[in-house]
């Protein structure tokens, strides 16, 4: 059984002339110790999708569908059941590790309260953990009291804070939605190692949300490519690489410099920008503006889902097109 099941995730937002959809029926599973990346720009839907599945939707946000966690629903759930399941079962790391962490408590003290909530520990026991927990995230104490405020420490060893914070009571799923924003590019793969290692390690299942194919390429089992509230395309990371069916996930591939000069192609961006939500998106494939092999068929309406391989889908009339 899947640990984490979303079926038909919808979520919208009131307008002034009624409801804006801005995730729109994503379906998806993760499995217990699976690594899933989630990919696509910014105003694609990841963050909000996430946002969802943890029950932290910000006001005036509306979902339907389904997200059940171990079996039980918990989309819409009461602020009971999340409270109770947030840190205990599910995790999440946030982009911004300076917005994540209070400003006026201790790293340890920080780490050691979700120990203390969720497990039950005691006083003692609690800041015992939050220093094997800081140790394991490598800051250790001979170098990092755990005395220390977050200002006194790096972005690289906040978000290490972070994560040691989303560990503290050992939890079956941890979401990191783009962890690595904020740093610079050596810690942001310092980072990311860790993540994968930690989450090995504690064998939790992984949700890594970017913008970066590379990252979702190296680090996660399975895949889904998000455009415009929808999915693009799905399947095992490995097959998706083996056959990139949707433009745009073409088009993304396209845009990393690094892999495309090891392929000896051509660096190509990806022309236009993710439009924004609205009904017309709801008449045509949502790519099809950005798309050189868009036709009639695409503009008049949503593509179905084409079967590539055991589990790989896109969503295209004429997948395998660039």
């Amino acid at each position: 059984m899947a640990l984490l099941d979303v079926r038909a995730l919808t979520v919208a937002f009131d307008g002034a002339h009624g409801p804006v959809t801005v995730v729109d029926g994503v379906s998806f599973t993760v499995a217990p110790g699976e690594s899933f990346g989630i990919v696509g720009e910014s105003g694609c839907g990841k963050t909000l999708t996430a946002l969802a599945v943890m029950g932290l939707l910000p006001p005036g946000a509306r979902a339907s569908g389904s997200v059940s966690l171990d079996g039980s629903e918990i989309l819409n759930a009461g602020d009971d059941l999340l409270s109770g399941l947030r840190g205990r079962r599910m995790a999440m790391v946030f982009q911004e590790p300076m917005r994540a962490l209070n400003p006026v408590r201790t790293i340890a003290g920080q780490v050691a309260e979700g120990a203390r909530i969720h497990l039950g520990l005691g006083a003692a026991a609690a800041r015992d953990r939050a220093r094997e927990l800081l140790d394991h995230v490598g800051l250790p104490a001979s170098r990092f009291p755990p005395d220390l405020y977050p200002h006194e420490l790096s972005g690289g060893q906040r978000q290490r804070v972070v994560i040691a914070i989303a560990l503290a009571a050992g939890p079956a799923l941890i979401i990191a939605d783009e962890p690595t924003t904020a740093l610079d590019v050596t810690t942001q793969a310092r980072i990311l190692d860790l993540i994968v290692d930690v989450t090995d390690a504690e064998g939790a299942a992984l949700v890594l949300i970017s913008h970066d194919l590379g990252v979702i390429a190296e680090m996660t089992d399975r895949m889904m490519v998000m455009y415009a509230g929808m999915i693009a395309e799905h399947g095992p990371t490995a097959a998706v690489f083996a056959a990139m069916a949707h433009p745009y996930t073409v088009g993304l591939f396209n845009a990393l410099p690094a892999m495309r000069e090891a392929a000896g192609a051509r660096f190509r961006t990806i022309p236009g920008k993710v439009p924004p939500p609205g009904p017309a998106l709801r008449i045509g494939c949502p790519f099809a503006p950005r798309c050189r092999s868009a036709g009639p068929r695409c503009r008049a309406g949503l593509p179905p889902p084409v079967s590539l391989s055991p589990g790989h889908e896109a969503m295209c009339f004429f997948p395998g097109h660039p």
